[in-house]
């Protein structure tokens, strides 16, 4: 501890500071100052424990002092040391938190015994302090505890029997109230739903928190258990076995109606039958499957008792001939009608399940993929942009979302067909992609990818409308840049084949003769 004496009669300080036991209270640092100013500066840079100060003096009074000290939430206790015995200035001195009031002369009885009773009323308030913070600390960790508890729960990190789930509440040290039962609330939403502009560790922290705020109507994590499992996220929430199940419900709902309005996703909720704990993991893993099964009923509340079973004993195959030609003539209002039909159908039959919508999707995308190799265009750069990506990755979930992929892959797939059989469309748009990377490495495989048709399709399109091969045209692109450079610049003739697109002096040299007729010196002279 450290102790700051404050007195302008230096005689009295020094006699405190020689012969007071300073260290049989554990005090180790002594501060003396005659006036208030230097009393200031030396609080500030030291941070006593203790003052001991006069009232009077020359450049302020001890009752500033400790008003000073009080204002500026400086945490010293405080003992005033005066030669005033009057009323008023013990009283505004008590006002002011004082922990003890001596009148001079020096007693070192009295100033010792004060100082122990000070000392002692320090040590507790730290105590206390200390075992705040312990308690605040304390509750912090409980909670983590308690959440490490169920989440241990739910994925038999503890075995699923009674006497081992009871030993480790023991030696956790929790408070659970079991003889209820519990509900089980798994809220689920697929990855791909979720809007690029969400960073993945945000959206969790933000839909674990709505979750927990609208199934508990607090921020406590301790019951609500997030995690991932293959293509979704899951927020887990156990709930009291005497909570109301109509309650459960209303809160579901409302958590699904704010995924949608502020996350723009869609959840779906499941809620489990009341099962004790030990029956909570094979709970969880049952409404998992029924996420799984769900392709139809998204977006709503479902229960244990619900059944999303389907009579699928026999595959289903889409009719592809009818498709194959509702593509080649171009009916994009028929095809989507037609796949949406066959769904339609399965569902009402109970016999649309998550394999089917599988089988369903690849058949579909066979019959596009076969469309569009038979007219020399690459399916996989026509659907290489974000968008088809985002859709295909979608299509799985549920039968509207089926419907959106199939919609955009049809409208997508006819529109480029159309464009092909216009040859003079694709054919401008090689073209200006090489106008825009003539400087580059180019071959004819790279302008065909650019246009999603095959390099030799492309070159014999090209041809008929150039009367041009790729090669050529993008050499006599490059040959009229270098043409504006040689005449408009001073760089070098290598400088000039390098920025055009050319790796060697003597091949740009070639070309640019057989094309001009004289050499880019010879060019070059001619217009200087």
């Amino acid at each position: 501890m450290k102790c700051l004496l404050i007195d302008d009669d230096i005689p009295t300080v020094e006699v405190m500071r020689d012969f007071i036991s300073w260290h049989t209270f554990g005090i180790n640092s002594i501060l003396t100052a005659h006036n208030i100013t230097d009393a200031k500066i030396l609080l500030e840079a030291n941070k006593p424990d203790i003052i001991i100060c006069d009232i009077e003096m020359p450049k302020g009074s001890g009752l500033d002092m400790i008003k000073w000290v009080r204002e500026n939430h400086y945490d010293c206790a405080f003992i005033f040391f005066s030669c005033h015995e009057n009323f008023e200035f013990a009283s505004t001195a008590i006002s002011f938190n004082t922990d003890a009031y001596l009148i001079k002369p020096f007693d070192k009885s009295k100033v010792e015994s004060a100082l122990s009773k000070t000392v002692n009323s320090l040590r507790t308030k730290n105590q206390l302090q200390e075992y705040s913070q312990f308690g605040v600390s304390w509750l912090k960790n409980k909670a983590f505890v308690e959440q490490s508890f169920w989440r241990d729960i739910l994925f038999a990190r503890i075995s699923p029997r009674l006497d081992l789930i009871h030993g480790e509440i023991r030696k956790r040290d929790l408070s659970l109230e079991l003889e209820y039962g519990n509900f089980l609330v798994l809220a689920s939403i697929g990855k791909t739903e979720i809007e690029d502009s969400w960073e993945e560790s945000t959206f969790i922290y933000a839909f674990l928190n709505l979750t927990s705020e609208m199934m508990l109507d607090n921020l406590n994590p301790s019951h609500v258990i997030n995690y991932q499992q293959h293509d979704r996220y899951y927020i887990a929430t156990i709930l009291r076995g005497n909570s109301s199940l109509e309650e459960i419900t209303t809160r579901c709902r409302q958590l699904i109606r704010y995924c949608r309005d502020y996350f723009h996703c869609t959840a779906t909720c499941y809620i489990s039958e009341k099962v004790a704990i030990d029956m909570l993991t094979a709970t969880r893993t049952t409404l998992e499957v029924m996420d799984r099964k769900n392709i139809i009923f998204k977006g709503k509340v479902h229960y244990q008792e619900d059944r999303f079973d389907y009579a699928t004993n026999e595959s289903y195959t889409l009719d592809v001939n009818v498709f194959e030609q509702l593509f080649i003539e171009g009916e994009k209002v028929q095809i989507v009608n037609k796949l949406k039909k066959d769904l339609e159908m399965l569902a009402d039959s109970n016999k649309l399940d998550a394999n089917t919508l599988h089988s369903i999707k690849q058949d579909f995308m066979q019959i596009v993929y076969s469309i569009l190799y038979k007219n020399k265009i690459l399916a996989h750069r026509l659907f290489s942009d974000k968008i088809s990506e985002t859709l295909l990755q979608k299509s799985e979930h549920s039968v509207m979302d089926m419907m959106k992929w199939a919609a955009f892959v049809t409208n997508k797939t006819i529109d480029y067909l159309r464009e092909v059989k216009q040859s003079e469309s694709v054919v401008e748009k090689a073209k200006t992609f090489i106008h825009n990377n003539y400087f580059q490495d180019l071959n004819r495989e790279d302008v065909a990818s650019s246009v999603f048709l095959s390099p030799d399709y492309l070159s014999k399109i090209f041809k008929s409308d150039t009367g041009l091969s790729i090669k050529d045209y993008l050499n006599e692109h490059r040959i009229l840049i270098a043409k504006e450079l040689l005449i408009q610049g001073n760089e070098s003739i290598g400088t000039v084949a390098t920025e055009i697109g050319f790796d060697s002096i003597s091949y740009f040299s070639t070309v640019f003769k057989k094309i001009t007729g004289e050499t880019p010196n010879a060019f070059r002279a001619k217009f200087k």
